[in-house]
């Protein structure tokens, strides 16, 4: 139903996954959400099936700058148009950038400092076939990515992410904890913490603090700092 979605005119039109946005290797932060709404306008510039294979990862790896094209505005929140003008601010994006700078206690690269990814690839309006999709699609990636991915926190977003990274980290995370932020746990290659906010289009306080109390938000903190500091001494 996720892919059945899109109306795209004939499959070379057709808007491909995403299998992540930024430097996933190395940012410190990946922020995962449910799937990727879907500009049926048609107007962005984002990679078509027909697009090149070297084309289509430049855009995905470099999504917030260093690429081929400026795919997305330095303020990270207006994405390119076809016509080469930027669209409106994302408000997912925002919310994001404001989250990162939040943690981080400084501006940030989007991008650089974070990158962003989700449990559902396929991109739908209003979360359109992503329960159906989910079990099959976190089952494929969730891990395969976050293992992928440098980063020492991990934040997820929303009711549906919470559930597939429960589900997906189970042996570290008991299914019916109440509990918001779980680490540090080694997960792949590094020592990670998990937190679970609300999604950044609820109606509610959305910010770390309010999530996760002023005490836990500053072991986050420490962690994060210590960890980048070693990756710039190594």
């Amino acid at each position: 139903m996720v892919i059945s979605s899109q109306r795209a005119q004939s499959p070379e039109h057709f808007q491909v996954p995403e299998p992540w946005s930024g430097d996933v290797e190395h940012a410190p932060i990946l922020f995962l959400s449910s799937n990727p709404t879907i500009d049926e306008s048609g107007r962005e510039e984002y990679p078509r099936w027909a697009w090149s294979e070297e084309w289509i990862a430049d855009f995905f790896f470099h999504r917030f700058g260093g690429g081929r094209k400026q795919w997305i505005d330095e303020d990270g929140i207006r994405s390119l148009q076809r016509d080469g003008s930027w669209g409106k601010a994302v408000r997912f994006w925002t919310e994001v950038r404001s989250r990162a700078r939040e943690l981080l206690e400084r501006d940030v690269r989007p991008g650089v400092d974070y990158a962003l990814t989700e449990v559902v690839h396929c991109k739908s309006r209003r979360e359109m076939g992503v329960p159906e999709a989910l079990p099959e699609c976190a089952r494929r990636y969730l891990q395969r990515v976050v293992k992928l991915s440098g980063a020492r926190v991990l934040v997820t977003l929303g009711k549906r992410a919470k559930v597939a990274v429960q589900q997906g980290f189970s042996r570290s995370i008991p299914p019916a904890s109440e509990e918001v932020v779980f680490g540090p746990i080694p997960i792949g290659e590094h020592q990670r913490y998990i937190v679970f906010l609300p999604h950044p289009n609820a109606h509610m306080k959305r910010t770390f603090e309010a999530s996760v109390g002023r005490e836990q938000l500053q072991v986050l903190r420490a962690f994060l700092r210590s960890q980048i500091s070693q990756q710039l001494i190594i």
